[in-house]
């Protein structure tokens, strides 16, 4: 919540994001593609280890976690030359709805995960960080957008 916090500061006079913020929610998208990276590449070790008993799913599913991230990824890429141009736009938002819904998603996932503790402790899951985080970075992003494409009045 830190980055809804900040938000205004990236803002100029007349309301309208200046091109930091852009670049800012650019940069937190190319984050996201990168450890989605990085977590597909550790999915595809632990299902390629001689002892891995679940071999199939994880090297499958971090195949799969591979095609997506790049995707995010390269897209996150283009849109950070966008936002230096000062173009941002739509794929800004598509990139930020992907990361809210992955986020809820995620929170879904750490409220039954949660259940099995006996006591509601969600500090305990780790993915209570990374589910906040996409939902905060998600949310941003789409703030940012929507103050952009709110139309002038004078």
């Amino acid at each position: 919540m830190l980055v809804l916090a900040v938000l205004p500061w990236f803002m100029g006079t007349d309301g309208r994001p200046r091109g930091a913020a852009r670049s800012v929610i650019s940069l937190g998208h190319l984050l996201v593609g990168g450890a989605a990276l990085v977590l597909a590449g550790v999915m595809i070790d632990a299902g390629r280890a001689p002892n891995a008993e679940l071999d199939g799913v994880f090297l499958g599913l971090g195949l799969l976690l591979v095609l997506a991230a790049t995707l995010f990824t390269c897209s996150a890429v283009h849109g950070l030359r966008r936002a230096h141009d000062g173009r941002g736009g739509s794929l800004s938002l598509i990139l930020s709805i992907v990361e809210l819904v992955v986020g809820a998603a995620t929170a879904v996932a750490l409220a039954d995960a949660v259940q099995g503790y006996g006591a509601f402790e969600p500090w305990r899951s780790p993915l209570l960080l990374p589910s906040a985080l996409l939902v905060a970075l998600g949310l941003t992003g789409l703030g940012v957008e929507a103050v952009a494409r709110r139309p002038e009045t004078h």
